[in-house]
């Protein structure tokens, strides 16, 4: 059995774009998802949630071909364990959409 290839995260200053401009990158052997943040935008979030993003971004492009366990680690896990529970619910959400129109 082959081992799916783990994906890192790099988390780089880009001071030539702004004070505290970060750009955080999730890296396999298949792809790299980056996402970049200017301090004081709209929505303004801490690297851990950022990171947390980047890593669920990353596993929609790379379709769950990587192991991304390590780079969840680096992320915010109260912003992971939100998402689970919203994608949990959704799922919830779906199958009862799914059973009423059976029924109908």
């Amino acid at each position: 059995m082959r081992r799916r290839p783990v994906a890192t995260v790099r988390i780089l200053k880009l001071p030539h774009i702004d004070t505290g401009a970060i750009r955080i990158e999730v890296d396999c052997r298949y792809s790299t998802t980056g996402i970049t943040h200017l301090p004081g935008d709209a929505i303004d979030m801490d690297t851990p949630t950022l990171t947390t993003f980047a890593v669920y971004e990353h596993e929609e492009r790379c379709d769950g071909d990587c192991d991304t366990s390590q780079a969840h680690a680096r992320g915010s896990q109260e912003a992971r364990e939100h998402v689970e529970r919203m994608k949990a619910a959704m799922q919830v959400q779906a199958a009862r959409g799914y059973a009423h129109e059976r029924r109908n």
